[in-house]
Order: C-alpha cells, then structure tokens, then sequence
C-alpha cells in the first residue's frame, strides 16, 4: 500500500509554545520595575485649628496621575480607630515631587498613634484610564507617628 507523500511539515508543538508566550508578553503592560508612589508624612504640628501635616508625594509611576484619591485611617496611642480621612490629592505630575498640607482634626498631634494608607480608591492616569496604584506605594514617615500601608 502507498502512502501519498507530506507536502508540508508540521510545527513542532515547542515552537508554537514559544510563539505564544512571546505574543503574550508583547501584550502585557509596561511598568518599569522600579516604579513607585511614596507617599511620605514629612511633618505634624500643632496649630489653633488641630494637627496639620504635611506629606510629601513622589510620583515615579512614569504616569501623570489627573485624579488620585488616598484614604487614611487615623489610629490613637492605644491602636484604637480614630478617623478616617479622605484625601484628594491631585494632579500629581509625573517624575515630580510636591508637598501638601491636610488637618487631620481637631486633636492635638500627640494624640494620634499611627496613620494607615487604607486604599487609594480613585487613580487616574492623563488619558482617564484607571490604575491600580496600591501596588506602587511606599509609605514613609520622618515623624514618630509611623505611616503604614
């Protein structure tokens, strides 16, 4: 019995793999890996009103952020809720640093314990696209009241 000959040949099952993963990573967004937005609680002091602070934002997403909104939860010196805060902190222009200035209430400063970056519920980049900016915090404090994440 006479078999008709192959006219083409068969890719291997290993290439087509490779093809595909290849495709794969041309379609996954680029970040650069040492992308962050540190979010830095620079200074607490008291004043007639309450506690003002002032917190210092590095946006090195690589990204404009048009809208960003933190929210933070205030902790007393027994880690007990105290409040919650949140924050609409924007633009926040791409490669720039920029310091701002929150009343955290109308407590003295050396009432709260500790400040936690809760969620950044809105981050929006220039084109209106939303991000997922949880990720790219780091969270510093050059008080004695630390801030978490």
């Amino acid at each position: 019995m006479n078999e008709a000959p192959r006219i083409g040949r068969r890719r291997p099952k290993a290439w087509t793999l490779c093809a595909t993963l290849g495709l794969a990573a041309f379609a996954q967004p680029l970040v650069a890996a040492e992308a962050e937005l540190l979010i830095e609680l620079n200074k607490l002091e008291d004043t007639e009103a309450g506690c003002r602070s002032l917190f210092l934002f590095d946006n090195a997403t690589g990204h404009e952020l048009d809208r960003f909104r933190v929210d933070l939860i205030l902790f007393d010196q027994e880690g007990v809720y105290a409040k919650q805060l949140l924050l609409d902190m924007a633009p926040l222009y791409a490669d720039k640093k920029v310091l701002t200035s929150f009343l955290l209430g109308e407590q003295p400063c050396g009432s709260i314990g500790s400040i936690l970056v809760n969620d950044v519920p809105l981050c929006e980049n220039g084109s209106g696209a939303e991000l997922d900016c949880v990720p790219l915090l780091k969270v510093d404090s050059r008080t004695d009241v630390p801030l978490e994440k």
